[in-house]
Formats: C-alpha cells, structure tokens, sequence
C-alpha cells in the first residue's frame, strides 16, 4: 500500500505523532485506550514493552513491526496486525517504513471477554489478528488506512470490538484482580479470603483463569507502577517511585527488576523516557470509579488501595 495516498501521514514533519482517546462506555470496562501513532521514519522507535499484567493490539497498515526480544537477542518481523500478552520478556518495537499503528490496551484481565482462546496460550508470543478473531480481523487495516480522522479510526475500532465481545458479566475474580493491580503489596492470601476462597482454591483459580500466578501478576504491576510513574513524571526518581510502590528499600527494587526484566534502574527509566509509551495519564480515575462500581455491585471488601500515583 503507497501510503502517499493519505495525507494524514504523508504531510507529517515529525516521524511520530500520537493521538488516544478512551472507548464508548460499553468497551470501556475491558479496553483502557486506543492510540493512534502516525510514523514516518524508517526504524523509528516504537514504546518498550516491559513484562505485564494486560495485552495489546496492535492493527497497522503501510508496512511491517519488528518485534526485538531484548532477554534473547532474537527479533521477529510482522507484515500482519497481532496481538501480545507480553509476560516475562522485554520487547522493543519499531517500524520499518511510514505506518499507520492503532494500538488497543485491554484492561488487565480483559482480553478473556473477546476470546476463548486462553491467557496460557498466547503469552510470549506474537499471535496474529486474523487467527485470533478470523476474517472480520482481516478487513480493519483497510478500513482504518481509508479513514480520515482518529474519531473514525476509533469507529472502526469499536464497531469490531462490538461485534467479537462475548456476552459476560463482570465477575468477583475480576475485581480480585483489580484489587491486586492496584495494590501489589496486598497480601495474597487477604485477597482470598475477601473472595470467599480458600488460598490454594484462589491460587488455582486465579492462574487457570489469567495464566500467572497471583503472586507474579502483583511483582509485575509493581515494577509496571514505577515504570508507569518514570513515564508520566519527568522529575520523579527511581528509588523514590520504587518506594512509593511498595518495595522495601533499593536492594530489593534491583533484584526484583533484575529478575523480572534483566534491566538496571537507569535502564528502565530511559527505556521509558527516551522512547514513546503507552501509559494512559488519564485512565486511573476512571478505572478507580470502576472498581467502587464493582465493589457495590459484587459485595464490599475491606481492602485499601495504594493506588498508583499518575
């Protein structure tokens, strides 16, 4: 595809833009934001992906996304929109060429209501639209490289993510979840009991349903808080964002982003700075509204939150 033909990309000065905004009130339980990156530059960089606790879309058109593996060395070169549950590796993106990229971030959890296909089975690995939800995934490029403006790309969006939603209801594992995204340090076996399960019945449950354990979902949405504070507070230091998000001291901030990421504390912050990003500066409020939401609707629970700061 000439991608001269749309102007929207051919006009730009600056190889990235970025535009995002939040789905219709019926997506927004399940999808955090869609974000429009318009690149024109060869190899222009593309946001670090650290070990998390959701999945991302990512439905493009005009040429290809290399995905680089940074714990293997190894990198795989895509032609075709795909989906990560990105688990236990850090991956650096960039495009190969002038392309238009929506990328969609599902709550954490959320990806389970648009398909059967398990957590377990598509962790770690590029897994491509088409074999995810069939032919309907095909048609999106096209659709959204003929629109005009971001609201009709966000259309677009919606309107398929409509149609492959499964008619589910929200269920107190999820807000478990939530609950433990929110406030990595809380103890796992409080949280089982808050469910009404015994803490092995909670453990089992809890992986069956999302693929990890609870107690590596909480390590990662800890390291993911100092990351996303990195990200959206020029002036905040490491040690005191680590702090912040519950880690004792420093030593155990460097042995756990060791573990989990293979990268120093310098190396995660300009990973962050230095590249675009995906954190939403705006989504906390709302995802905080959600919870007490479910909170009411599912039962009380007595568990404070520490909530990341934005």
């Amino acid at each position: 595809m000439d991608l001269t033909q749309h102007s929207h990309i051919a006009s730009l000065i600056e190889p990235l833009r970025r535009q995002r905004c939040r789905p219709p009130p019926e997506l927004a339980t399940y999808i955090d934001n869609y974000l429009l990156l318009d690149i024109n530059a060869l190899g222009a960089d593309l946001p670090r992906l650290l070990p998390s606790a959701g999945a991302i879309c990512f439905f493009f058109y005009g040429t290809s996304l290399t995905v680089r593996n940074l714990h293997t060395g190894t990198q795989e070169t895509s032609t075709d929109s795909f989906l990560i549950c990105n688990r236990h590796h850090v991956l650096d993106l960039s495009a190969n060429g002038a392309t238009g990229l929506m990328v969609i971030n599902f709550r954490p959890g959320r990806l389970r209501y648009f398909t059967d296909a398990s957590f377990s089975e598509l962790q770690d690995h590029l897994t491509s639209t088409t074999d995810l939800w069939g032919a309907r995934a095909s048609e999106v490029p096209d659709k959204l490289a003929e629109a005009h403006t971001f609201a009709e790309c966000a259309s677009i969006l919606s309107e398929f993510f409509l149609k492959v939603l499964k008619e589910r209801q929200a269920t107190r594992l999820d807000l478990m979840l939530d609950l433990l995204y929110l406030s990595p340090a809380t103890r796992i076996a409080e949280l089982a009991e808050q469910g009404g399960w015994s803490l092995r019945h909670f453990e089992r449950q809890f992986a069956s349903t999302y693929g990890v354990t609870p107690k590596y979902f909480a390590r990662v949405a800890r390291m993911q808080q100092v990351a996303r504070r990195l990200a959206l507070e020029p002036g905040a230091g490491t040690l005191e964002s680590a702090l912040d998000a519950g880690f004792f001291d420093q030593s155990h901030f460097i042995h756990e982003l060791t573990k989990l990421a293979g990268l120093s504390a310098s190396e995660l912050a300009r990973g962050v700075r230095e590249r675009p990003h995906f954190y939403n500066p705006k989504a906390l409020q709302w995802y905080l509204c959600h919870m007490n939401n479910m909170v009411s609707t599912l039962g009380a629970v007595n568990i404070s939150l520490n909530s990341p700061r934005r």
